[in-house]
């Protein structure tokens, strides 16, 4: 068995979605003068790569403290604009399903990958997953739905269904197509929030 890191570093240095605060982590502790070394940080919930939850687009909804710690793990396979078609072949038993758009090289080129010219989900797609009764949905790209949407289609079409959506997943090259792996995307156990950065990781067969 292999792991695979799903997630994108975070740092002080790393770019946030225009709209959204930046990074700000702090040594507020030092070995020599306090006996131990510690950090206080100040981010968005939606800092790096995360997870959206219906509250996050839809008021009075589903927070992050309402779904079991179930909800965020599960067998999912890897798809394309190639291959996401082939969906309805797979073996049921599916909790989640990533698409794979290949954006995650710029995540260090903010100009670009928070861009107007990112790739956009197929909304087909988006039908295909509402019918699959699963669990979760994840990208690569920094938001599911395109560059300034307002009305944020795609977000209230998952969410609307409590599918749990990831955001700025990171090395989906390293997974395989259209074969299931085990991925784990928990939340830190915040009560009552819109949503949450994770350490995503991928469990794959050698």
């Amino acid at each position: 068995m292999k792991f695979v890191d799903l997630s994108h570093p975070i740092s002080n240095s790393m770019s946030t979605y225009p709209s959204d605060p930046d990074i700000s982590i702090i040594r507020e502790k030092e070995i020599d003068t306090d006996n131990s070394l510690l950090h206080s940080f100040k981010m968005g919930t939606h800092t790096g790569t995360h997870l959206d939850v219906p509250a996050h687009v839809i008021s009075g909804s589903k927070t992050t403290g309402d779904f079991p710690i179930s909800s965020f793990v599960g067998k999912a396979i890897k798809i394309d604009v190639d291959s996401f078609d082939q969906i309805e072949n797979i073996e049921s038993g599916i909790d989640g399903v990533i698409y794979d758009s290949g954006w995650y090289q710029y995540f260090d080129d903010p100009d670009t990958f928070f861009g107007k010219n990112r790739p956009k989900i197929p909304s087909n797609l988006i039908e295909i997953i509402r019918d699959l009764n699963i669990k979760f949905f994840g990208c690569d790209l920094p938001s599911v739905d395109v560059s300034g949407s307002k009305d944020k289609h795609i977000h209230n079409a998952l969410l609307g269904e409590d599918i749990i959506i990831y955001e700025c997943l990171a090395n989906l090259k390293e997974l395989p197509y259209m074969e299931p792996f085990q991925f784990f995307g928990l939340p830190l156990p915040f009560k009552n929030l819109d949503g949450s950065p994770v350490r995503a990781i991928a469990l794959i067969s050698n």
